[in-house]
């Protein structure tokens, strides 16, 4: 392993320390305390439907849909272009700020377009309805974040990977440090060279689980707000609560295709 590398390496594991710490408690803003008595019991098992429906739909018929949305070959032209560069001059530090510019602007990009989404669905008092479009440029978001770094979405596998990276951004304390070295071990498992021994009858099933677990979690990070959010002109503090869920998504996903990249390129 080269010097540079191993800098690198030595500062993802730092970024990562840093982004547990930030979320080892669960910080609970102080609009959601004040509505939090207001919430009927039945509306978090109306949003884990609505997110597993979602979920299915875009993974089994929108995936194409949400490509149309983004220049997916520019992007992977542009993954090779970096590439290309990095082999000819090695692994270095100004080689790998390159693939975290082109996520982290893609990142920027879909929180923007999520906060223009949440704030329109506000006024106009849409809570529940605006899931699918909740979801759909949070998977946008996520499959460009995994082309920056040069991997795919659409096997099982990467589908697997992907739920369980929107379950580990929505956990806190304990549980996200216990769900984040699960992460790990499977980043570790997908890109050996050894096979996982899973079939896809397996990995078909462990996906529906973990849609069902991503579901819910993300219930519970919007639910507060998409009870607001269905209330005109007050729905836009709901709506935003769409972008700092966005934001903890994006940035949890950025650090573990990092991850997986720094391996890749492990010298």
């Amino acid at each position: 392993m080269s010097f540079s590398w191993e800098n690198e390496w030595r500062l993802q594991n730092l970024k990562e320390e840093s982004y547990l710490t930030r979320h080892i408690m669960d910080k609970t803003p102080g609009w959601v305390r004040f509505v939090r008595r207001k919430v009927p019991v039945s509306l978090q098992r109306t949003l884990e439907s609505a997110f597993c429906k979602a979920f299915f739909m875009v993974f089994q018929k929108g995936t194409g849909i949400i490509e149309k949305t983004y220049k997916k070959d520019a992007q992977k032209s542009t993954f090779k272009h970096s590439s290309k560069k990095m082999r000819r001059e090695g692994f270095t530090a100004a080689g790998v700020r390159r693939f975290d510019r082109q996520a982290k602007y893609t990142m920027g990009k879909n929180l923007a377009i999520s906060g223009v989404e949440g704030l329109a669905l506000g006024l106009a008092g849409m809570g529940i309805p605006d899931i699918p479009i909740f979801v759909s440029v949070m998977l946008k978001s996520i499959y460009e974040i995994a082309i920056s770094f040069g991997f795919g979405y659409t096997s099982p596998q990467e589908k697997l990977f992907i739920l369980n990276i929107i379950d580990g951004a929505l956990k806190s304390g304990d549980e996200l440090r216990k769900k984040n070295k699960e992460i790990n071990k499977l980043i570790e498992i997908m890109d050996s060279e050894e096979e996982s021994g899973d079939d896809e009858y397996v990995v078909r099933l462990m996906i529906t689980r973990q849609i069902d677990t991503s579901a819910e979690a993300l219930s519970r990070e919007l639910l507060y707000g998409k009870f607001v959010q269905g209330k005109a002109i007050i729905g836009i503090v709901g709506g935003m609560n769409d972008v700092t869920c966005l934001k903890k998504i994006t940035d949890y996903a950025v650090l573990k295709y990092k991850r997986r990249f720094l391996l890749k390129y492990m010298e």
